[in-house]
């Protein structure tokens, strides 16, 4: 039975129809905040143009005020205040009248002898009124430019002319208020659009993520079927052939051999998948001590051996004695077995050879095992550390394998502090890998402490 995904298609229709949902909501909410701003703009300045309104009629009140208090029956009035001057000039008037005139306005009132009284009144008069009226509000003359961006309301009779506008400094505010509410609802949408857009990227990434894992998966079932298959049928074919008596003597020896053969790669099978499950889950506490990195790689060194010999490989060493370093020994040795393991596997076929190095640099130890094998191509260097992860499709490919050694060789690198780092010059120039591991310590063969030149000028 397929084991299900971590994000089955039901999990995708539901963050789909659930991002759906949420972007329509939210572009509702950008729109209505939009609409809904531009309404209270529209209605803090009609607040504005209502109060100049009432303004208006108000000095039009006190116009007509003033006017009523002017004596009748055509006696020539006196200049109190607030007018300032009074002409008196001939012309045939029947009604008074306001009108106006340069800096202000007049009011012509008909007196005795075919006269005119004419009683001006200054503009500041005016302006002062619109001032105690509406605080800020200002008077725009007839022949003044009207503001740009700013409503007015027209003076009217017996002022034509006139108008009042609003204060600057008030419609401004409302203007920048409106725009920074704007702005701030933009900016959340785009924040949004930008989130939900993030969002997607990052699902489509982790499913295409959750896509190569379970390709891997599939294919690393596969490889362990094949791995399993192939030394179990060459142990029950062994075993047959000595027990049906078809084999004898040196022949029943070497088919012996065989099954032996084959149960150790069987057993060397079932480490690796135990070494996942017990390094890479971190179940498995690391017993590091101080101890002679020098003499653990040689003992493995001895005991992959054979396994160079039976693939004709040619392994060449250079290991700096007395390195002691801090380390599981039963962990280093998986590495360094896993790495022979791989250099074995991938080198050269016409003259397979594997260089194996030691030495310390700047208090860290440094182990190299390099190939001359097939090498790694550029874009395949950073996968190759993936769990399950192989070049090529695992069962197709030549060399068997699972594709988790170097997973579980750099988790146990990481639990020591340490790390594991592949190199390739590309395809067919062969490849290196370095295991670093740090707090190391080269002793001389008294047991005394050295250190390397570097070390030493850094201390002083």
């Amino acid at each position: 039975m397929r084991a299900e995904s971590r994000f089955a298609m039901r999990h995708v229709l539901v963050l789909v129809v659930l991002a759906v949902v949420l972007n329509a909501q939210f572009t509702w909410w950008v729109v209505y905040s939009l609409r809904e701003n531009g309404v209270r703009l529209r209605l803090e300045r009609q607040l504005m143009v209502d109060g100049l309104r009432r303004v208006a009629a108000r000095v039009q009140e006190r116009l007509a005020r003033l006017e009523a208090s002017l004596p009748a029956g055509g006696v020539v009035p006196s200049p109190k205040p607030p007018f300032s001057s009074l002409v008196l000039i001939p012309r045939n008037l029947k009604e008074r009248q306001w009108e106006a005139r340069e800096g202000g306005i007049a009011l012509l009132v008909p007196v005795r002898g075919g006269l005119v009284a004419e009683l001006g009144l200054p503009l500041e008069v005016v302006s002062r009124w619109v001032e105690e009226e509406e605080p800020g509000a200002w008077l725009v003359p007839p022949d003044a430019p009207r503001p740009r961006g700013i409503e007015t309301v027209p003076l009217g009779l017996p002022v034509a002319g006139y108008a009042l506008a609003p204060d600057r400094e008030q419609w401004e505010v409302a203007t920048i208020r409106y725009q920074r509410r704007v702005l701030m609802v933009v900016s959340e949408g785009v924040f949004f659009w930008v989130g939900m857009a993030a969002v997607v990227a990052l699902l489509w990434r982790m499913l295409r993520q959750e896509a190569v894992l379970e390709q891997q998966r599939q294919n690393f079932i596969s490889a362990v079927t094949h791995e399993l298959k192939t030394p179990i049928a060459g142990i029950r074919l062994s075993l047959e052939t000595v027990l049906s008596g078809r084999a004898q003597g040196p022949s029943q020896e070497q088919f012996l051999r065989n099954a032996l053969s084959d149960a150790e790669r069987l057993q060397n099978l079932v480490e690796k998948v135990l070494e996942l499950t017990r390094f890479a889950s971190g179940v498995h506490r690391l017993n590091i001590q101080l101890a002679d990195l020098s003499q653990l790689v040689e003992e493995e060194l001895l005991s992959a051996q054979v396994r160079a010999e039976a693939r004709g490989v040619k392994v060449e060493a250079d290991i700096t004695p007395g390195v002691m370093v801090p380390h599981d020994g039963e962990g280093v040795a998986i590495i360094l077995s896993n790495l022979l393991e791989n250099a074995f596997k991938y080198a050269s076929t016409t003259d397979p050879r594997v260089w194996v190095k030691l030495w310390v640099e700047h208090g860290q130890a440094v182990v190299e095992v390099r190939d001359n094998g097939i090498g790694i191509a550029p874009e395949e260097l950073p996968k190759i550390f993936g769990v399950f992860y192989r070049g090529g499709d695992e069962v197709a490919r030549r060399t068997p394998g699972t594709g988790i050694g170097l997973f579980v060789a750099r988790e146990i690198a990481k639990a020591h502090g340490g790390k594991l780092v592949a190199s390739s010059a590309g395809p067919g120039q062969g490849a290196s890998f370095r295991l670093i591991l740090p707090g190391a310590q080269q002793v001389d063969g008294e047991g005394e402490l050295e250190y390397d030149n570097d070390e030493v000028s850094h201390g002083s």
